[in-house]
C-alpha cells in the first residue's frame, strides 16, 4: 500500500514537473495514466491555464465571452460597497447569482481579461474534469476501441472552449457532476449538487425539474422509452402556447429574464442569425451526425439490454433518467437556444452508452451499429476540434505558464494564426 502510495506520489510530482513545461504533454500524460489519482487534477490545471491563456478570435468576437469581460472591466471602475452591489444585482435583471458574484469580488482586485477568464477555467475545469474521470474510473480493463471514440464525443460535447458560454455550460457541468453519481451510484448528495446549477444558470430550472420529475415517478423504462421515441417525431413547440404557460406560471424574475428570449424580435433574429444553406454541409451534420448515433445506440440497449438494466438498478436509474430528459431536451430543441439542453442529454446518454459497451461483450446487432456509427462520430469529433480554433491560443497548446505571464493581452487564437500564415 505504502509502495503504491510513494509510486503516485512520484509519478504526480513528475507530472507537476510536465505541467510547467509543457502543459498539453501533461493532459496527454494524464489521460494515459487515468488510473492515477494526480490525472484529473492536471486536466483541471490545464483548463485554468487555458482560461489564462484564452483569445477571442476576430470570428468570434459576438460571443458571450465579450460581454461578460466589458461588465466586469466596467464594474472595475466603480466603486461599490455590498448594499451598492445588491442594488446593481437588482437592477441588472439578472437570476444567475455565480456570474454576477464573480464579476463584483473579482472586479475589485482586477479588470484583466486573463484573470477573469482563468478564474472561469477554475470553475469550469474543476467540475469537467470530474465529470471525464466519473466515467474513467469506472472502466475495467482494455479500453475498447469503440469506448475510446465514444469518449473522445463525450469530451468534446460540452468541451473546454465552451468556456465562451461560461454561465450556461459551467451549469451543465456542474448538473451532470451531480445527476451522475446521483443516479449509478445512489449518493444523494448529487441532489443538492445538481439543483445548484440553477445558480449558474437560470434556464437549468428544467433539468432540475426533470430530475425532481423523475425522483416521483420511479424507473419507468418503457414509459420514458415509448416518451423519448414520440419526441423524435415532434418538430416543433407551439411559441405562443409556450410563452402563456411561462407567464402563467413561472415566478416574475424568470418570466422578466426569459422575455428577451422568447420574444417574436428575438426569435426571428435567432432563425435568421446563420441560414443554414450558407453553412457548409459539414457544421449542418456534424451534431446530427452525433445526435443520430447516439439515438440509435440508446435504442438497441433498450431492445437488446433490457433484462440486463432490469437486474441491474443503478443501470436501470441512469437510463431511465436518460430516455425521459432526452426526450424534454427533444421537444424543447425546437425553441431559441432550447438546442442547448440536447448537449446535456448527450454527455448523460454517452456516460451510459461507453460503460455499457465497455462491461459487455458486444452482441451482433450493436457490433454492426458500431461499424455504421463510426464515420458519423469522426465527423461530430474533426468538426468539434475545429471550432475550439477559435478560442485556444497558441500558447495554450505550445506555451507554459511561465511564458503565458509575459504575454498576457496579447494571445492569439490558433485560428487567427492559421490565417496569418495561410
Amino acid at each position: 500500500m505504502n509502495m503504491t502510495m510513494n509510486q503516485d506520489s512520484k509519478t504526480g510530482f513528475y507530472a507537476v514537473i510536465l505541467f510547467v513545461v509543457w502543459p498539453l504533454l501533461a493532459v496527454a500524460s494524464a489521460f494515459k495514466n487515468y488510473k492515477h489519482p494526480w490525472a484529473k487534477n492536471i486536466l483541471w490545471a490545464f483548463i485554468a491555464f487555458y482560461g489564462f491563456s484564452f483569445a477571442v478570435s476576430t470570428g468570434n468576437s459576438g460571443a458571450d465571452i465579450v460581454r461578460y469581460v466589458q461588465n466586469y472591466q466596467n464594474l472595475h471602475e466603480k466603486k461599490m460597497t455590498l448594499a451598492s452591489s445588491v442594488k446593481y444585482f437588482e437592477k441588472s435583471n439578472e437570476v444567475d447569482v455565480a456570474s454576477t458574484i464573480i464579476a463584483i469580488v473579482l472586479s475589485r482586485f482586477s479588470d484583466s481579461q486573463a484573470v477573469l477568464t482563468m478564474i472561469y477555467g477554475l470553475i469550469f475545469g474543476f467540475f469537467f474534469s470530474r465529470n471525464m474521470w466519473f466515467v474513467l474510473e469506472r472502466f475495467k480493463g482494455p479500453m475498447k476501441p469503440i469506448t475510446i471514440l465514444l469518449f473522445i464525443c463525450f469530451f468534446l460535447v460540452i468541451p473546454i472552449w465552451n468556456l465562451n458560454g461560461f454561465r450556461f455550460w459551467t451549469a451543465a457541468h456542474v448538473f451532470i457532476y451531480g445527476a451522475l453519481p446521483y443516479l449509478f451510484d445512489g449518493k444523494r448528495k448529487g441532489i443538492i449538487i445538481a439543483a445548484s446549477s440553477i445558480l449558474v444558470h437560470f434556464a437549468f430550472i428544467v433539468p432540475v425539474l426533470v430530475l425532481i420529475g423523475y425522483m416521483l415517478l420511479g424507473n419507468r423504462l418503457i414509459i420514458y422509452f415509448i416518451f423519448f421515441l414520440m419526441t423524435l417525431f415532434i418538430s416543433q413547440i407551439n411559441l405562443r402556447v409556450f410563452n402563456q404557460v411561462v407567464e402563467n406560471y413561472a415566478p416574475k424574475i424568470i418570466q422578466k429574464r426569459t422575455a428577451g428570449y422568447r420574444g417574436k424580435g428575438y426569435v426571428k433574429k435567432y432563425r435568421e442569425r446563420t441560414p443554414e444553406k450558407k453553412k457548409n454541409w459539414y457544421v449542418v451534420w456534424y451534431n446530427i451526425a452525433l445526435d443520430w448515433s447516439v439515438m440509435g445506440f440508446l435504442i438497441i440497449l433498450f431492445l437488446k439490454g433490457r433484462s440486463f438494466f432490469s437486474g441491474n438498478q443503478k443501470w436501470l436509474s441512469l437510463f431511465s433518467f436518460t430516455l425521459l430528459y432526452y426526450g424534454v431536451a427533444n421537444l424543447l430543441a425546437s425553441l431559441p437556444s432550447g438546442g442547448r439542453y440536447i448537449s446535456i442529454a448527450q454527455m448523460l446518454a454517452l456516460a451510459l452508452i461507453m460503460l455499457y459497451v465497455q462491461k459487455r461483450e458486444q452482441e451482433r446487432v450493436m457490433e454492426r451499429f458500431v461499424w455504421v456509427a463510426t464515420p458519423a462520430l469522426m465527423l461530430f469529433i474533426v468538426v468539434a476540434i475545429r471550432t475550439g480554433l477559435y478560442s485556444m491560443s497558441a500558447t495554450s497548446v505550445l506555451g507554459n505558464p511561465i511564458v503565458a505571464l509575459f504575454l498576457t493581452g496579447d494571445y492569439v487564437s490558433l485560428n487567427d494564426f492559421v490565417k496569418m500564415i495561410l
